[in-house]
């Protein structure tokens, strides 16, 4: 096992809502993880919000809010998931599976919430925290009330000036309701898209794709 690996409880494993949980959309209309990511995304939330609140005492709401999104997005949701000793076991269709692996970074965070849903529902709330404090035992390790707090789009134009690039250019169009707004990037080549209920929050998830992106590069 790689010493980046995280182990994964056998137990887990029996689990069948644990067992949905690597099942994707397009294996399954009906029986998929959607439900579960949507869960899991709420527990997630509410574990780490509890985390930050009771550790940094001092800090305001929106320095919590930055800091709690530092760790809470689809990258690195997505880099945890892969880092799971049981990650093959995800179910994407044949096409799915033969998109580039930047765009199934949405998958494998989404798969990853789903998870922590499933483990909420079968084995209760504590448990489900526990897990998420030893997927997150790393990335809190490393905070502390001084540390300079970026959002994706700001890290991606100094990441990419110091690269000697041209900051990108988000195209987002919404919906005839106004919302869901859909954000689409051409950089270095290739397409990155992303959506989202808000058109800020779909250009910070474009953002974030681009920057694993260029990690892998």
């Amino acid at each position: 096992m790689s010493k980046n690996s995280l182990e994964v409880h056998k137990s887990y494993l029996q689990l069948a809502l644990f067992q949905q949980a690597f099942i994707h959309k397009s294996v399954s209309s009906n029986k998929n993880n959607e439900r579960l990511e949507f869960l899991g995304d709420a527990v997630l939330e509410i574990v780490v919000s509890e985390y930050l609140f009771n550790r940094f005492e001092s800090l305001t709401e929106g320095k919590l809010t930055q800091m709690r999104a530092s760790l809470v997005n689809t990258q690195s949701l997505a880099k945890l998931f892969q880092q799971l000793d049981c990650k093959d076991l995800l179910q994407t269709s044949k096409g799915t599976n033969k998109l580039d692996e930047t765009h199934k970074y949405s998958i494998y965070a989404g798969a990853l919430e789903a998870c922590i849903g499933a483990i909420f529902i079968e084995l209760g709330f504590e448990e489900s925290k526990i897990f998420i404090l030893r997927l997150f035992k790393d990335s809190f390790s490393d905070l502390n009330e001084s540390v300079e707090l970026k959002d994706a789009k700001s890290r991606l134009q100094e990441s990419l000036q110091a690269k000697g690039f041209e900051p990108p250019k988000y195209l987002v169009v919404s919906n005839k309701s106004g919302n869901q707004f859909d954000c689409n990037v051409t950089f270095n080549g290739k397409n990155f898209h992303a959506s989202a209920e808000i058109k800020k929050e779909s250009e910070q998830k474009v953002a974030e794709l681009i920057l694993l992106e260029l990690d892998r590069a």
